[in-house]
């Protein structure tokens, strides 16, 4: 009897102490487990869904059916701390249309379609990517990751093909409503310095939150897209602000699936940038919350402010569709 308590302390303690530390919400880890099949024999899932795996903490591996999809590549020394929204390349401080450090955003995704770049991208997780809708046209996809300049390969990028990509099923081509879509990789993601998940919003980014958006798009609207990384601040700017400014000059109202970001003097989304990341800073981490989405037809900032979708109002289809 006595024996049996000791038993019954020891596993409380280490249930207490150790059922608790995965590394990914255990939502993505069970749905990484169960649906992905992936085995928790693995290097990925021992580092990042340790708890999600460990029979003491009630988890262990389906044995209901064999797994249907191979074991994930092993990942490359992740981070200290791994998790999401995490820059191990961050510069102290983000200056209006400068090169972007290499690493610096490494939810950062240049999308290929029928092997020709065009939009960006967030990585959310090792196989799930957020992009815009109007991004998705049909065809093949395939994501660059860990990419910097995109005219010269720097070791750390990392190619995989898109098993599938589709918008939500509320996107308007005529009112870019719901300006969002999801692409599953046939793959997972190897996570490095160069390669991580960003956070997904825990809450509404407030008006007048200084944020971030980077990508390859156009310079100017003339131009082609830049080979380097950019990057940029951006303020959130009010629905009602937002609206004024860019239905006066380009007819297209500003709805509860967007969120609209602004600089100052040239600062604009264009062309290339599409699909791409607007992230805020929160509990020192990076968070996602919008997905570049429409603007100025010339890039002006003086005409209409950048809308990107916003990631927030697609929580739960997100969640629904990625187990993220």
């Amino acid at each position: 009897m006595i024996f049996s308590i000791i038993l019954f302390v020891v596993f409380s303690a280490y249930a207490d102490a150790n059922c608790h530390f995965d590394v990914y919400p255990s939502s993505t880890c069970r749905y990484m487990r169960n649906v992905q099949r992936y085995r928790c024999q693995d290097n990925f899932m021992q580092t990042y869904c340790a708890s999600t795996c460990d029979p003491r903490c009630g988890g262990g591996p389906p044995t209901q059916r064999p797994p249907i999809r191979t074991s994930p590549p092993r990942t490359q020394g992740p981070p200290s701390g791994g998790s999401c929204g995490k820059s191990f390349y961050q510069q102290g401080k983000v200056i209006a249309g400068t090169t972007a450090r290499q690493g610096a955003w490494p939810w950062q995704v240049l999308l290929k379609a029928n092997g020709r770049p065009g939009c960006g991208g967030s990585l959310i997780s090792p196989t799930w990517v957020v992009t815009a809708a109007h991004c998705i046209n049909g065809g093949s996809y395939s994501v660059v990751l860990g990419a910097h300049d995109r005219n010269r390969r720097n070791g750390n990028e990392q190619e995989i093909r898109a098993t599938r990509a589709f918008t939500h099923p509320g996107w308007n081509k005529r009112t870019f409503s719901n300006d969002i879509a999801l692409i599953e990789l046939s793959q997972p993601a190897k996570l490095n310095k160069y390669v991580q998940p960003v956070c997904l919003p825990s809450s509404v980014a407030t008006v007048g939150s200084s944020c971030y958006i980077t990508g390859w798009g156009k310079t100017s609207s003339m131009g082609q897209m830049h080979h380097v990384l950019q990057q940029a601040p951006m303020q959130v700017v009010s629905k009602d602000t937002c609206h004024a400014k860019n239905y006066r000059n380009i007819r297209i109202a500003i709805t509860d699936s967007m969120i609209c970001g602004g600089g100052n003097g040239r600062i604009s989304g264009c062309q290339g940038d599409s699909g791409g990341p607007f992230v805020c800073q929160s509990g020192g981490r990076y968070e996602l919350h919008g997905a570049v989405s429409h603007g100025s037809r010339t890039c002006n900032s003086q005409e209409t402010y950048t809308v990107f979708a916003r990631v927030h109002q697609f929580r739960s289809w997100i969640k629904q569709n990625t187990g993220v």
